[in-house]
């Protein structure tokens, strides 16, 4: 095993050999009497004593730190520098290692910047800032470059997590209406109002409508009614049926595109709050479309923006929404059909017993008018026979 001799000890050694040395001739020279050399040797012991004492305190010892500063970092630890009296006025090491020691606890306080901020990223605190120290600071640059790229994927990880939240809420809101739609009952009205009232709440808007197609007798173009809505009642004057292409419902029913807008007419609808009126933020209108015919439109209005994602789920819901619509409304003409015709058949039945009673009284009719006839014939064949016996 081979012997290391601490740094210290080595660095001095070569002074003490010298100082034994002079301390051997200063004993010698005492032995011998002679006073100048005795002299000389111990000046010489005592020079060489205080270069070792100054060599270690201002060489030495700053390379023993430096030793220590640096074995601490090739351990991995960040070591904390400490003021021990060999600075100079400006904070500064002094001595003849100063620059070195000086760059070295310029790397460590860089070091625990860097280390700070790592742990800031690391914790999820993005506003955390690396300064940039100088162009050819790699180290600094790749944690900046590390920042970008985690921030990157932190967004992008929130905007997957925001889709699939939209994508679930839409999966159940479309089943959700869907069973409603199955359990409706064959009336249009209580639909109507029953869907808005859900819809509003599901999507949290503030009031809505919905306007069915309805076609009038005579006339070839549906008229739009307002068959169900949702904090329009209490508006008295809110138009309540549009022709094709009158107003945001009937253009959006002409056009069979929904619109979007934010920018409303004035005087358009007043939204009634807590806090009192307010016009609405913007209002979505999308048209019922089943095989490119117009069923109806649904109408939205929020206080606040309606979401894109919610837009796209309103748009697939009028889909499901005019099939629901188009079975409801051939459920009631059915039913219709079905109750004309029972009042036809009942019409045809009472026709029929009249009918009957006229036949079995012209029959009767008849029956006495053959036995009256009966009567008269034999009346005369009496009064001829008579005649004739005369």
């Amino acid at each position: 095993m081979k012997l290391r001799l601490p740094f210290t000890f080595r660095i001095i050694l070569p002074y003490l050999v010298i100082a034994i040395f002079f301390l051997l001739i200063f004993l010698a020279e005492l032995e011998k009497g002679h006073s100048p050399a005795i002299w000389l040797s111990a000046g010489g012991m005592l020079a060489t004593l205080i270069l070792a004492a100054l060599h270690n305190r201002w060489i030495s010892q700053p390379f023993r730190r430096t030793g220590n500063l640096s074995a601490q970092l090739a351990r991995g630890s960040i070591p904390r520098i400490q003021d021990n009296g060999s600075r100079g006025e400006t904070g500064d090491p002094k001595g003849e290692t100063g620059d070195l020691e000086k760059n070295l606890e310029t790397h460590i306080r860089r070091m625990r910047e860097i280390t700070s901020f790592a742990k800031s990223l690391a914790s999820g605190d993005f506003t955390a800032e690396l300064e940039k120290t100088d162009s050819e600071d790699a180290l600094g640059e790749s944690m900046r470059s590390l920042k970008r790229s985690l921030m990157g994927t932190l967004e992008e990880s929130r905007v997957r997590s925001r889709e699939e939240e939209h994508r679930t809420w839409s999966a159940q809101g479309l089943a959700r209406f869907s069973t409603l739609f199955r359990e409706a009952e064959d009336d249009l009205e209580d639909l109507s109002r029953i869907l808005v009232k859900e819809l509003v709440e599901y999507t949290e808007a503030d009031v809505g409508a919905l306007f069915i197609a309805t076609e009038l007798e005579g006339e070839g173009e549906p008229v739009l009614e307002m068959t169900g809505s949702y904090a329009f009642d209490r508006e008295k004057n809110i138009r309540r049926s549009f022709e094709l292409g009158e107003g945001l419902v009937g253009r959006v029913a002409l056009e069979k595109e929904p619109i979007y807008i934010t920018d409303l007419p004035p005087g358009y609808i007043r939204i009634r709050s807590g806090l009192g009126e307010e016009a609405p933020t913007s209002v979505l209108l999308v048209p019922l479309l089943l095989d490119n015919r117009v069923m109806g439109v649904i109408e939205l209005a929020s206080l606040g923006e309606i979401p894109a994602y919610q837009i796209e789920f309103i748009r697939r819901l009028g889909d499901d929404l005019a099939t629901s619509l188009a079975r409801v409304k051939a459920g009631q003409q059915m039913k219709k059909l079905f109750e004309q015709t029972n009042m036809q058949a009942e019409k045809f039945a009472s026709q029929e017993k009249v009918f009957r009673k006229r036949l079995q009284q012209l029959e009767k009719e008849v029956t006495e008018y053959a036995a009256r006839e009966a009567k008269l014939i034999k009346e005369i064949d009496t009064l001829r026979n008579g005649e004739g016996e005369e």
